[in-house]
Parts: structure tokens; sequence; C-alpha cells
């Protein structure tokens, strides 16, 4: 199941690198063309679809990386590493679309099941409510006072009215909480998704660092490499 999942999200993939590729011409003119990101129906291809994105983000900057060693060895430097720059922003920009997709389909399947179960509390509360309306207790016969003698039991009346008054007071608790159950979860989910995003920030300096110590690295070394001295003859 996972591999016939995982096709369509390659292919799709491939066809973006194939678009950066082809948007590479002389001028270097970005692309406009992109392929559609796939729609998802499960939580299940959300879930692949993501672990698809983060394997594939990590392949495309191993292989930005491994190109800027390999442009220094060309004749035209500029021309490579310009290649090499739009090739990574066509594909992340790509990869980056389709796990916006899947993390909107999990946020809307989680407010859909959070909708569906707040519903079904509600109208299992009117439903009793409704029992209790259309069947009331009758109010329990007292009993002639005693002077004396040991205390009886409750009646069953008394049990009854007793156990349908809980009921109520358990229904009219239960739509009370709905709005505040409700308010509770988007809250939180708010959070997640504010989370993702700051977690995103902090691994996009992490890369950019990267790139920039590996640059001055390349950049002292090639300073320190002793420069040939023509003899005339």
């Amino acid at each position: 199941m996972n591999n016939r999942l995982a096709f369509p999200l390659i292919r799709l993939a491939a066809l973006a690198l194939a678009a950066g590729l082809a948007a590479c011409t002389p001028g270097l003119q970005p692309t406009s063309m992109a392929p559609e990101v796939p729609l998802t129906t499960t939580l299940e291809q959300a879930a692949l679809k993501l672990d698809q994105v983060r394997a594939q983000r990590a392949a495309t900057e191993a292989r930005y990386a491994n190109s800027e060693v390999t442009c220094y060895d060309k004749f035209f430097v500029n021309d490579c590493l310009d290649e090499a720059r739009e090739y990574r922003r066509v594909t992340l920009a790509y990869l980056n679309a389709v796990e916006d997709e899947a993390k909107h389909f999990q946020r809307k399947a989680s407010a859909d099941a959070r909708d569906a179960a707040v519903a079904e509390s509600v109208r299992v509360a009117e439903a009793e409510e409704a029992r209790l309306a259309a069947n009331p207790t009758p109010a329990p016969v007292a009993a002639p006072p005693k002077v004396k003698g040991p205390s009886t039991k409750p009646t069953l009346e008394a049990r009854q009215a007793a156990q349908a008054a809980k009921l109520a007071r358990i229904a009219a608790q239960e739509r009370a909480a709905v709005p505040e159950r409700a308010a509770n979860a988007e809250a939180f989910e708010q959070k997640r998704i504010d989370s993702e995003k700051r977690q995103r920030k902090v691994e996009e300096k992490k890369a950019a660092s990267a790139r920039k110590a590996q640059k001055a690295a390349k950049d002292a070394e090639a300073a320190a490499k002793p420069k040939e001295v023509k003899i005339s003859k």
C-alpha cells in the first residue's frame, strides 16, 4: 500500500526537477510551469507525503552542496552555480507546496473529527433531555411521618427521581461545556501550527548558516593555494 502511494509524489517531484532544469535557460528565467500538487484523500497518504518531502528535501540540499563543489572545477563557474541554485529553488518550492497541502488535509481531518465528536455529544444530551421530558417521573408519595422507629430505605420512585435529576444535570453540563471544548481544541491546533512554523524557520536558518560556512571554507582554501608565477624567457 505504501509503495503504491509513493509513486505519484515521486513522479511529480521528478517533473518538478525537470521543470527546474528546463527553466535554466541562458538568461536563467524562473519557470512559470510547475506540476500540480496531488490531492490528499487519506491520513495515511498525508503522513507518507510528509515523510517523502523530508527525504527529498534532504537529498536536494545534498545535491546542491555537491554542485557547489563541482562548479568550481568548471570554466563557467557562475553559470554553473546559478543553474544549481535555480534547480534547488524549483525543487524546494514544489516540495513546500506538497508539504503545505498534506498538512492542510491533516488539520481539516482533525477539525472534522472534533466537530463530529462535539455534534455527537450534543445529540446524546438532547436525546436524553427529550426522553426525560416525554416520560416524566412521577413525584414520590410522601410517607406519613414517624415519630419513632428505624429509618426506611428510599422508595423506588425516589431513586428514579434522583436518577432523572442526575441525568438532567449531566445533559446540561455537556451542553455548557461544548463551546469551551471547541475553543480549547482550536487553541491547541493553532499552537501546533505556530510550533511547526518556528521549527521550519530554525531549520532554514541552520541550512543557511551551513552553506555560508561551507562557502567561507572554500574561499579560504582557494585563497591559500599558491599562485603560479610565469617566468618570461
